[in-house]
């Protein structure tokens, strides 16, 4: 009976609207006061409803039509203006603001265009005092919590939507309850009307904002501005004024509109005095028989939220619509025509059709709802705040750390730790196999190294000249396998056929260059053309004519300083070669520190700056670098000095061909010497005038026939088989004594790398213009980064202010 009577009226109210006000108002009045009781009275209320039909033809007093305002249905109805009248002289006038923000993926937010004043979601000020509701009376302590909430609710989704791509704040924003509308369109325009509050715009603003041609989700931000405020008075807007207010919020509502479903929502706010604090969601229709895919996807995004309430406006679809997503109608709320059709739920009185009754009703569950939930929104935010807190920390560090200056002081710090670790190498490094090669091994990357230009120093030795004086040895031995085995069988160098590195592979490096030096010989070709040159060599000088000292030391130069030379820049090569080789032993052996008993001895600085070489690309580039360049510095050392007695012995062959002193050590003779008293000064003295007559007297390189003579061409040739004689002597004595240079400046070339050479090379390791560069670019990002977290850090903070608000 009670439903047929709702009908009754329903259809009475469309037919005369003036009349169904003078009768909703008395009734509604009875349903605010009844909406509050228990179940047990749920039967002398539906007696009430019942006597509703028959006082449809009493008089309307003026009193309850200016006490309770229902909107019209269109905004041109005539009593408007007066109804606006008589109820502005009861209440205080205030000015009533409008935003409309787009929802994008990034939900950002656009304003209402003609929108007399406009606030953002991030700056929207919470009021601080009570609106005055749908009906006059005293603002009680549940509708100032609401709209404490709801503007909390407000700033908090404002903040974090612009947060998205942070982790866990998608979760969050889905915490955040809305009411979706299900239901007719004539009902939901109904609702959001009562819900926009009681001004002659009410109902234009809500058949714009429920449209039939939504195609995306509209989602309402309701928030009772503060009386008094900035915001513009609604029901005193008229004429031009109020139309182009309705102009902002149809412009801001017809993005929604289209031909192409989407199902990222179109967020707006709308703020104004007596305005409901309720989040709305309305959803678009289906258009037909078969529902969309993208309109299924929309129905489970906002009706399967356990989040959300349900509110049911209507029996049917829309009623089993609800029973599908909230089976228990938990989250149900029915309204209207579905609250009289079914008591299950939470059900408000059925005379109350979409009225200001029911939107303060719904207001309340929603605040209540919100209440409750706010201790578990605080709580995730704070959890938030933890990680951006965290995440803030670590890109300070991370800034930190690539800061140009705390780079190069790193590079430099694990730079001088590599080079004492090279020490400990070379002193021998049990259980590394890094870098291991047995002496073939070495030898044939050494030449494929050679060969594609890799083998110089960078200073005085090119990988042109390294390539070519590899060629000339290993050529001797048709190619390396015939020099590595030489090195095994015929000369047996220790260790040829085990892999080594470190000092082991080191020792080995001094043996094979010492072998390398020892067998360079002139050319054959210089040898047979002899005569040619003894005789190019010869003639008139500038002290008169030559004689055969001069063109002995000419033919010297040119017979023995190329091939010596050649052999002295293998020997080169082959040190800064192996010292480079070393890079990797050096790394895991500092990389064996890290745990184990051995890390006990040593210094925890090699583990810690090993982690850096690991970690950073740059430091790592920059102490290779210093360290190659280190070893190519000694290399090219060693090259100077065998050169500088290369050359000597070349110029000057009669020096390096004069016989040794003869030290006589005999200790009866010193004793007897000492015994003598006065005559042992003149022995010493004669001994002193031998030694002087003999070093300055001929050298004895060549035959007595040739000493202090003019040469001459004509006796060239009978001459030059005892001078080639002394040629290829002479030759063998400078290649000995470049081959126990080489040995000997090589050891000492290590030593003075370790303790030295690598120091230097490390203090002085310095950005180049490229690395700079890429280096301050990266601090500028990492720095940025710091920015973004601290602005997120920020908002997070914010957010947590706004919900402690509403806790306390």
């Amino acid at each position: 009976l009670a439903q047929e009577l709702l009908h009754l009226g329903c259809a009475m109210r469309r037919k005369n609207p003036t009349a169904a006000v003078a009768q909703a108002a008395p009734n509604r009045q009875a349903a605010g006061a009844s909406a509050q009781l228990p179940e047990e009275k749920e039967s002398a209320r539906a007696a009430k409803e019942a006597q509703l039909p028959q006082q449809a033809p009493s008089a309307q007093p003026s009193k309850k039509i200016k006490k309770e305002l229902i909107d019209p249905p269109t905004p041109s109805r005539s009593h408007q203006p007066q109804l606006g009248e008589a109820q502005t002289s009861k209440r205080t006038r205030s000015r009533d603001a409008i935003e409309a923000s787009r929802s994008t993926d990034a939900a950002a937010s656009s304003g209402v265009a003609g929108a007399p004043a406009a606030t953002t979601a991030a700056s929207a000020p919470a009021p601080k005092t009570a609106r005055t509701g749908p009906s006059s009376g005293p603002v009680s302590r549940a509708q100032r919590a609401g709209r404490s909430v709801a503007w909390a609710l407000s700033s908090v989704r404002s903040h974090l939507e612009a947060l998205t791509d942070v982790e866990g704040v998608r979760e969050l924003l889905d915490r955040f309850p809305e009411c979706v509308l299900l239901g007719g369109i004539a009902a939901r325009r109904e609702l959001v009307a009562a819900l926009l509050g009681e001004h002659p715009h009410a109902t234009s603003a809500a058949a714009a904002l429920v449209a039939p041609g939504m195609r995306q989700p509209v989602a309402l931000e309701l928030r009772c501005s503060e009386s008094g405020s900035e915001a513009a008075d609604l029901r005193a807007m008229q004429g031009p004024e109020g139309q182009l207010w309705l102009q902002g919020v149809a412009q801001a509502a017809a993005q929604a509109l289209g031909s192409r479903l989407k199902t990222e929502p179109l967020r707006l706010r709308l703020s104004a005095v007596g305005c409901a604090n309720l989040d709305v969601v309305d959803l678009p229709e289906r258009g037909g028989t078969v529902t969309p895919p993208k309109v299924e996807e929309m129905r489970v995004r906002y009706l399967g939220s356990a989040a959300n309430l349900l509110v049911c406006l209507e029996p049917g679809a829309a009623l089993e619509l609800c029973r599908r997503f909230d089976p228990g109608l938990r989250r149900t709320i029915l309204l209207g025509a579905a609250a009289a059709s079914s008591r299950i739920g939470d059900p408000l009185p059925a005379s109350t059709l979409c009225g200001p009754t029911a939107a303060r009703s719904l207001e309340a569950r929603f605040a209540t709802l919100c209440c409750e939930k706010a201790p578990q929104w605080l709580a995730g935010v704070e959890r938030l705040e933890g990680r951006l807190s965290r995440a803030r920390q670590e890109a300070s560090e991370a800034a930190q750390a690539e800061d140009t200056d705390e780079v190069l002081r790193k590079a430099r710090a694990a730079g001088i730790s590599f080079g004492r670790a090279l020490q400990h190498v070379v002193s021998g490094a049990p259980g590394c196999s890094s870098g291991a090669l047995t002496l073939e091994e070495e030898l044939f990357e050494f030449a494929a190294a050679a060969a594609k230009g890799h083998g110089g120093t960078g200073g005085a030795l090119s990988g042109k000249d390294v390539a070519a004086a590899a060629a000339d040895l290993f050529g001797c031995f048709d190619g390396v396998e015939g020099y590595s085995n030489y090195l095994r069988t015929e000369v047996g160098v220790a260790g040829a056929d085990v892999p080594l590195n470190g000092g082991a592979a080191w020792q080995r490096l001094l043996s094979e260059i010492e072998v390398a030096m020892r067998l360079s010989h002139p050319p054959v070709k210089k040898l047979e053309m002899l005569a040619l040159s003894a005789v190019r060599c010869g003639g008139t000088g500038v002290h008169g004519h030559q004689r055969w000292e001069d063109v002995s030391a000419k033919l010297m130069l040119s017979i023995a300083y190329e091939p010596l030379r050649q052999r002295v820049r293998y020997v080169a090569a082959r040190v800064a070669w192996v010292l480079r080789k070393q890079k990797a032993t050096v790394a895991e052996w500092m990389a064996t520190l890290s745990e184990g008993p051995a890390a006990r001895f040593h210094s925890p600085l090699f583990s810690q700056h090993l982690q850096i070489l690991r970690s950073s690309p740059i430091v790592r580039d920059l102490v290779f670098g210093a360290f190659d360049g280190a070893a190519s510095a000694v290399a090219d050392q060693v090259l100077k000095n065998l050169e500088g007695t290369l050359t000597a012995g070349c110029i000057n062959p009669q020096i390096m061909l004069r016989p040794h002193t003869e030290p006589d050590m005999d200790p009866s003779k010193i004793t007897s010497l000492t015994t003598r008293g006065g005559r042992s000064s003149g022995e010493a003295r004669q001994r002193v005038k031998k030694e002087m007559m003999t070093r300055s007297g001929p050298s004895g390189g060549l035959p007595k026939q040739l000493r202090d003579r003019v040469f001459e061409p004509s006796e060239a040739v009978r001459t030059l088989p005892f001078v080639e004689v002394e040629l290829r002597r002479a030759f063998g004595v400078l290649s000995t004594i470049l081959a126990n240079q080489a040995f000997a400046f090589a050891d000492t070339t290590m030593a003075a790398l370790c303790r030295r050479q690598v120091d230097e090379a490390m203090s002085q390791i310095e950005f180049s213009p490229e690395q700079l560069k890429a280096l301050s670019a990266r601090h500028a990002e990492l720095e940025a980064v710091v920015r973004e977290v601290s602005n997120r850090l920020q908002s997070v903070r914010q957010c947590i202010v706004a919900l402690k608000s509403v806790r306390g």
